[in-house]
């Protein structure tokens, strides 16, 4: 989870500060910018708008961070989308969830457009004195990605925000996250805002998983916010697109010899088993047992035998490269034989005999 703490009174030049006075305006432009906004433009984050921070690390999710009047203003406009979003997720698939999120929503609106219209957020800000000691916590994080493994095929996206203040009662503070899974025509969504006063931590959930198909479809978005401090923290993940078509299961079989033959011309020989997987996620390794007891590793197996009668059970365990396992079972037989000497007759016949036969011997 992406954690993030602010102490004031450094953090209060997040504040907003009205722009009804031009020469206001002047000054807040030729201002540097605030000492948390320097940190995080150490820290990788870009500046791509008055009051907007974003940064996107490679194929992971793209992480926004707005302050200030036109960072609100900015916010304001991505509210207003998202709450259009939503509003067409209930009209296909509607919800108490989403229909409580929806109208709270439309509140956060209101509120800001009020604070935009009527530059009073910065008479509600307290003074730097009754911020002494205050903290604000907030974090983040989302995905959204297709099911892998035995679970495979499917969609899963999940998303987790909180929020925490130690400021004071100053107004609302939210936490909110979302998450929605298709695949065919089944759609699981999940979405959850819990909206307090600040001084209380909060902190939302959301995550779904739909089985299914090849045609699957995920997403998710997590924010954790402050209207009356005028920050917004959000993080939008990849949006996954379709699944991948799973492996069949995975299956082993071993090729060698059933049997074996020695005698007293050929009383050693070699014995090699080899072992072929299929399906599965390709990344194979191998484990050899004869007889229950630990060979090596390896696809193939190779072990030396001399003038032994043993029936060999062997067994190959193979695992993929996500895990998965299968087992591979063949028996050998090693059949030893001698030849009689020229002193002697043996029955039975013909020639050469087994050597529990127990054989009769006459003298010549």
């Amino acid at each position: 989870m992406k954690l993030r703490m602010l102490s004031f009174p450094a953090a209060l030049c997040l504040s907003i500060i009205t722009m009804a006075n031009p020469s206001m305006a002047q000054v807040q432009e030729l201002k540097p910018e605030p000492p948390l906004v320097r940190q995080m433009l150490q820290e990788g984050w870009t500046k791509v708008a008055e009051g907007v921070l974003q940064r996107t690390e490679e194929g992971g999710p793209a992480e926004t961070f707005t302050y200030g009047e036109e960072g609100m203003r900015w916010t304001a406009r991505r509210l207003e989308a998202r709450l259009g979003f939503l509003q067409s997720e209930y009209n296909a698939h509607p919800s108490e969830d989403l229909a409580r999120v929806i109208e709270s929503l439309k509140t956060e609106l209101i509120e800001l457009d009020q604070n935009l219209r009527n530059g009073t957020a910065q008479a509600e800000v307290p003074s730097p004195d009754e911020l002494t000691n205050c903290t604000i916590q907030y974090g983040a994080n989302a995905s959204a990605y297709y099911r892998t493994g035995s679970d495979a095929p499917g969609a899963i996206a999940s998303a987790n925000a909180n929020f925490s203040a130690t400021c004071g009662q100053i107004g609302n503070t939210y936490a909110y996250a979302y998450a929605r899974a298709t695949s065919g025509t089944v759609t699981t969504i999940k979405s959850q805002e819990d909206p307090k006063y600040s001084g209380t931590a909060l902190s939302s959930a959301a995550s779904v998983s739909v089985p299914g198909g090849t045609d699957c479809y995920s997403e998710a978005y997590a924010r954790a916010w402050s209207p009356m401090l005028n920050i917004n923290y959000e993080v939008v993940p990849p949006s996954n697109y379709g699944c991948p078509i799973p492996n069949p299961p995975l299956s082993a079989w071993i090729d060698g010899p059933s049997e074996v033959y020695l005698d007293d011309y050929t009383p050693c020989q070699y014995v090699t088993w080899t072992v072929y997987p299929s399906g599965g996620t390709p990344g194979y390794s191998y484990n050899w047992y004869i007889n229950s007891a630990y060979q090596g590793s390896g696809s193939s197996l190779t072990k030396y035998y001399c003038q032994a009668n043993q029936r060999l059970d062997v067994q190959a365990t193979v695992s993929d490269s996500i895990g998965q396992s299968t087992n591979a079972f063949f028996s050998t037989w090693l059949y030893y034989t001698r030849s009689c000497t020229s002193y002697c007759g043996c029955s039975p016949y013909p020639y050469p005999y087994r050597q529990y036969d127990q054989p009769i011997c006459m003298e010549p």
